[in-house]
C-alpha cells in the first residue's frame, strides 16, 4: 500500500541538491555576463594599446582594466595636452605679430630703396617709432623727377609733403620733403 500524505497544511521541504542546483541556475547568468564583459573590455584596452602605442608610449599612459585608473590617467594627459595647447597657441600668436611687423618694416625698406635709388637726394632727417617713421631728405637735380611711383603712393599709411623748393644756379632745383610712414596703420 502507498504512503499518502493528506495532512494539507504541511510545509515543503526543498532538498540541498535542488537548493544547489536553483542556486547555480540563478547565479549562472550575472557571472557569465561579468565574465564575458570583462573578456571585452580586456580585448578593447588591448586593441587600443595596438591601435595608439606611439601616443601612448610618447604621453607614457598606462591602459588598464580598472576604468577608475584609466579614468584619472585620461584627466592627467588631458591637463598635460591643454598646457601643451596654450603653450603652443601663446607660440603661434606671438609669431604671427612678430611676423605682421615684419611684414609692416618690410614695406617701408622697400619704400626707402625706391627713394634713394635715384641719384641726387640725401637723407637730412630719420625717425622711428612703433607707430610711424618719419624720414625728411633732399633732392637736387635739373630735371622734374618723380619721388615715388604712383604704387607706393596709393598706399594710405604713406603721406608725402613738400617743405620748400629753391632753385638754384646752372638749372638745378633743390626740394626738400617730408615724409611719413605709419606702420601702425593699414
Amino acid at each position: 500500500m502507498e504512503r499518502l500524505n493528506i495532512y494539507p497544511y504541511k510545509k515543503r521541504k526543498v532538498k540541498l541538491t535542488t537548493f544547489v542546483v536553483l542556486l547555480a541556475v540563478m547565479l549562472l547568468p550575472p557571472v557569465s555576463f561579468n565574465v564575458y564583459f570583462r573578456y571585452v573590455k580586456e580585448q578593447m584596452v588591448e586593441n587600443l594599446e595596438n591601435r595608439y602605442a606611439e601616443i601612448l608610449n610618447a604621453y607614457s599612459i598606462d591602459l588598464s582594466i580598472d576604468s577608475s585608473r584609466n579614468l584619472a590617467e585620461m584627466s592627467r594627459i588631458e591637463d598635460v595636452l591643454l598646457n601643451q595647447i596654450r603653450t603652443l597657441e601663446s607660440k603661434v600668436n606671438s609669431l604671427n605679430s612678430y611676423l605682421e611687423k615684419r611684414k609692416k618694416w618690410e614695406d617701408f625698406s622697400d619704400l626707402f630703396t625706391e627713394i634713394f635709388k635715384k641719384q641726387g637726394r640725401t637723407l637730412s632727417y630719420l625717425s622711428f617709432s612703433p607707430e610711424s617713421v618719419i624720414l625728411e631728405f633732399y633732392e637736387v637735380s635739373r630735371e622734374t623727377q618723380e619721388v615715388l611711383p604712383e604704387s607706393f603712393l596709393k598706399d594710405g599709411r604713406i603721406n608725402l609733403k613738400l617743405l620748400f623748393e629753391e632753385h638754384l644756379p646752372e638749372g638745378y632745383t633743390m626740394k626738400k620733403y617730408r615724409l611719413e610712414y605709419g606702420v601702425a596703420k593699414k
